[in-house]
């Protein structure tokens, strides 16, 4: 079953190329295995993924650890984020750099490290300071959003022209997204933002200032609030990119 999934997460990361989305590939790993899946990603994965980028059919390849899990889980969860080429040639698809030998023993490494898995398809709806081809900075806040349907045009709307002010709080570049592949009234999140800083103390730096609003400020804020509910944050660094 493990293998199964594997082979057809690969075959969609891979042919996933519609135009203006980002493929998110959330794994978690026991701890334990953190050290061992890490080495194993960049010696074999990021290979894989750098081939298919000089290739033309990829654009960007990262992999993210969050650092914020739950306290007293026995588990790490990383999120890859692809951003395929929609003029990608399926012809040049199959990887030249490996054997078959060394991509079956990583396939089994994986599926013996791997607690569990899942993905996001998210239409990007605009980014500030950063573009797919563009290495990321070293780290970043995904920000889940819970928003009614009946106010998804005035929420995008406001994300797009609030995101142009990105530079505020130390953020290095911003970025926002639609989830595309999940939808109903039990799904806790619509719509991500991501907050791209150059270091983690940069994050706490921003979390820990407390300004005094103005008047226009909380309007504005109270706004937002009416808008959408921030459902979740991740907090995450960059353990590995290519381009």
């Amino acid at each position: 079953m493990k293998k199964t999934l594997y082979i057809f997460i690969l075959s969609v990361i891979l042919n996933y190329t519609y135009s203006q989305t980002a493929y998110m590939h959330y794994v978690t790993v026991k701890n334990s295995d953190v050290r061992e899946h890490i080495e194993a990603e960049k010696n074999v994965h990021a290979k894989l993924h750098k081939e298919q980028i000089d290739k033309g059919n990829k654009l960007g390849w990262d992999m993210w650890r969050i650092s914020n899990n739950s306290y007293g889980e026995p588990t790490t969860t990383f999120l890859y984020v692809h951003f395929n080429n929609p003029d990608a040639n399926p012809d040049t698809q199959n990887s030249s750099i490996l054997s078959d030998h060394e991509i079956k023993t990583h396939r089994k490494g994986y599926q013996n490290r791997v607690v569990k898995e899942g993905s996001l398809i998210l239409g990007v709806k605009a980014s500030y300071g950063i573009k797919a081809g563009d290495m990321p900075p070293k780290n970043l806040v995904i920000n889940y959003m819970n928003v009614d349907f009946l106010n998804n045009y005035e929420y995008e709307q406001m994300e797009k022209e609030a995101g142009k002010s990105y530079k505020q709080n130390g953020r290095a570049a911003w970025g926002f997204g639609k989830i595309l592949n999940r939808f109903g009234s039990s799904q806790n999140a619509q719509y991500l933002t991501f907050d791209f800083y150059n270091s983690m103390d940069e994050i706490m730096e921003a979390r820990m200032t407390t300004n005094k609003l103005s008047k226009t400020q909380m309007t504005t804020l109270k706004q937002y609030e009416n808008l959408r509910t921030i459902h979740n944050t991740h907090i995450l660094t960059l353990v590995a990119a290519e381009r």
